[in-house]
């Protein structure tokens, strides 16, 4: 060909300033009479990959190494091409070609690394990185590879000197300062990361994943209208970016705007349909709005897409179990058991509750998940006691300060607390409803704090401040926990009470509050925490509660007045079918009798009424209890028999209010805390014979109260004077036993 060499030059100089298509055209004219010139399929293979055409690029690279096989760059981009199309084995076989050809070429062992990082197996990508160092020690690049790996090997100290040898080397180093943020993010040194984020972005303004983090670190630290601003700006550099479409939708379902919110996963679903993130956090938003059954279809995209992914096996049982759709309940309990016997991180603690009755893995659940998201945190020093105080300062933590079931049962402790005695400052993580209880309960603190749009650390930062001598946490692991405040170590002496009926797993909270029965001297090992024993039951009460003057008749919820009415105002979650299968066979030997049950939704109760009938049970006497404010809910108890509790997670406060209204319970007991909740109460009031400690004797005692009446009259009337009688309801000797307790800790 005429100007052969014209070309050739042409081309090259098309490619070097960025004109690859043009480039590509010329290459590919001289090609046409140059077919076996290894050096023009090499540049045209390069081309390829560059433009995105990486299967062409990759069949041009093979025919040039065909024709030439000692040439390393051809090798080597092979390499990059395989590993752009995720065939890391055949990536790294390239790359060790590539090295066999000319083992000083730092650039091939970078590469090399990179993929030996997509594969995990980080120590040996180090010892890549650490060649391409070795042969070129101002290899800014690999300094800033190495720093990727060192962090997925969790040597987040190390990886940081990493990232700053990288920017030492190159100071405008964009990437390098947002991976470093990365780093500090994972140490929770929120500041300095946002900081290198600004810096990225400084450097490069469309720095769209320095935005992106930037909006992660603001949303962890409670801020969330920056948050969301830090996702918008990486939207508008990339509108296909599917990240923040994600994460934006995290913090408008924290700001309830949940419609947005659902919005913004569609759109990440939309660019990404495999970005198993976006199907969890809708299915989280889902879930929240009560929208159990789309909830649990995307759980299940999210275990169809990535199997192993954190909790989902809990979230899929658990969102299951509120549906009342066992259909995989016996397959998924195993598979969580097998799963926790391997550490694995298949279930919350709190989902873990209502499933199997043992109190060793109850344990070792919230080890894993306290490890995993809210370990013990370094940045804050240890505290000594604060020996100063007139009178100590006591601090209550909870998301729940509103119409709320643990804010009805502590009411009273608070309204009755020792004022000149104690200080009390309460914690408000949770939903600020404006509400009567509330606004009452502001009242009975020195100082009640609004914490929702500050960090875990800024609360336990501002706790040392004003020298809180003992936290108490009355959420733990139930819903919009904040148990990372108390990984600061925001007192000295911090308790796990009430709202979590379990351990924590935390080396950090150093107490629970019990009682005997709830956690017997033997059952101390399953514990991380020292139990503290109250004198009696150990949930607190309201002495009074307000209830409806209404006169309500069993019609007016579709009872029949002559039958027997067996009652479970349990969240439906709580049912398995195991003790359904105890229900039913109950209702079969006691054939005018119904069940009636609280309607936690419609899913569930068709599915309640198909398990019924599977059982051999008219499904028509099953009764559903819709939603009632609390005081007309109480008054309808007093309409039912006999309430069955559920197990292993029984009831708390419905269990009270049922006493309180003079319906006995029929408790299953365990070994568990949240299984010995029934057995708490019946023993405080002074009626052990309803505690039974198996299905045999729970079911034959279930039958027994409906078929001897005198029996259950006498039970009845027993729990009526020991409602007057017993400390179930003294909610005053209730608050000064408590008392009692954060003295003696202060004397110790």
């Amino acid at each position: 060909m005429k100007n052969f060499h014209n070309l050739i030059n042409k081309a090259l100089q098309l490619h070097e300033e960025g004109k690859i298509q043009d480039a590509i055209s010329l290459y590919s004219k001289v090609l046409r009479n140059q077919k076996n010139d290894p050096q023009l399929l090499f540049m045209l293979g390069t081309a390829y990959v560059q433009i995105g055409k990486i299967e062409l690029g990759v069949e041009h690279l093979k025919k040039s190494i065909f024709l030439k096989p000692d040439n390393a760059f051809a090798q080597s981009n092979l390499g990059n091409a395989l590993k752009d199309l995720k065939r890391y084995d055949d990536a790294l076989a390239s790359y060790d070609k590539a090295i066999k050809i000319n083992p000083s070429y730092a650039d091939i062992h970078n590469n090399r690394g990179s993929v030996l990082n997509n594969l995990k197996r980080y120590n040996e990508a180090i010892a890549s990185y650490d060649k391409a160092i070795q042969i070129k020690s101002n290899h800014a690049f690999a300094h800033n590879n190495k720093g990727n790996a060192l962090k997925g090997l969790k040597r987040y100290d190390d990886a940081l000197i990493s990232y700053d040898q990288a920017i030492k080397i190159n100071s405008n180093y964009a990437d390098a300062y947002n991976n470093k943020g990365n780093v500090l993010k994972e140490l929770n040194q929120y500041e300095k990361a946002l900081a290198s984020y600004d810096k990225a972005i400084q450097i490069k303004a469309n720095h769209v994943d320095a935005y992106n983090n930037r909006g992660i670190v603001l949303q962890n630290l409670n801020r969330y209208q920056k948050a969301s601003n830090g996702y918008n700006k990486a939207i508008k550099i990339n509108p296909n970016y599917f990240f923040a479409h994600s994460n934006r939708g995290n913090v408008l379902k924290y700001l309830n705007q949940y419609e947005e919110a659902l919005a913004s996963y569609d759109r990440a679903i939309k660019i990404n349909p495999y970005f198993v993130d976006t199907y969890n956090n809708k299915g989280n938003a889902l879930k929240d709005l009560k929208q159990f059954d789309d909830a649990l279809a995307n759980y299940k995209n999210v275990h169809k897409l990535k199997s192993d992914f954190d909790y989902i096996l809990g979230k899929i049982l658990h969102t299951s179990m509120t549906l009342c759709n066992w259909s995989d309940f016996e397959s998924l309990t195993e598979k969580i058991s097998n799963a926790l016997n391997k550490k694995i991180r298949a279930i919350d603690p709190f989902f873990f509750l209502g499933l199997i009755d043992n109190p060793a893995f109850s344990k070792l659940t919230s080890e894993i998940f306290v490890e995993d998201k809210i370990p013990k945190r370094s940045e804050n020093k240890p505290l000594a006691k604060y020996n100063n105080h007139k009178k100590p300062r006591i601090g209550y933590f909870s998301a729940d300060f509103y119409d709320h079931a643990v804010l009805h049962l502590m009411m009273d402790v608070f309204k009755n607390h020792n004022k000149s005695l104690f200080d009390f400052y309460g914690f408000s993580f949770g939903l600020d409803k404006n509400d009567k209880w509330r606004n009452e309960v502001k009242n009975y603190f020195i100082r009640f704090e609004d914490v929702n749009k500050i960090s875990d650390k800024e609360v336990a930062d501002l706790c040392r401040k004003l020298e809180i001598d003992i936290a108490i946490d009355l959420t733990a692991f139930t819903s919009n926990s904040r148990s990372g405040i108390f990984s600061y170590r925001a007192a000295p002496i911090q308790i796990n009470y009430l709202g979590y009926p379990g351990t924590m797993g935390a080396e950090y909270i150093d107490y629970i509050i019990a009682d005997e029965v709830i956690i017997p001297k033997e059952n101390f090992d399953y514990y991380s925490e020292k139990v503290l024993y109250l004198p009696n039951c150990y949930q607190a009460n309201m002495s009074q509660k307000h209830i409806s003057t209404k006169e309500f008749k069993r019609s007016d919820f579709d009872l029949p007045d002559n039958a027997f009415v067996y009652c479970s105002f349990n969240n439906n979650y709580k049912i398995t079918p195991h003790i359904f299968d105890v229900w039913m066979n109950i209702l079969k030997k006691v054939p005018n009798s119904v069940l009636w049950i609280f309607k936690s939704n419609e899913t569930a109760s068709k599915n309640l009424k198909k398990e019924t009938e599977v059982r051999g049970v008219d499904p028509n006497r099953i009764i559903f209890a819709s939603y009632l404010p609390n005081e007309e809910h109480l008054k309808r108890i007093s309409l039912a028999d006999l309430f069955l509790d559920t197990f292993p997670y029984n009831a708390h406060v419905t269990a009270s209010d049922a006493i309180r209204m003079g319906i006995p319970i029929l408790t299953l007991t365990g070994n568990s805390f949240a299984s010995r909740v029934g057995a708490s109460i019946l023993s405080c009031i002074g009626i052990k014979e309803l505690i039974t400690n198996n299905k045999k004797e729970y079911q034959e005692l279930g039958i027994e109260l409906a078929i001897k009446p005198d029996k259950l009259a006498k039970i009845k009337n027993r729990i009526r004077d020991s409602v007057s009688k017993s400390t179930l309801f003294d909610s005053h000797s209730f608050t000064e036993n408590l008392e009692n307790i954060y003295l003696n800790l202060l004397k110790k």
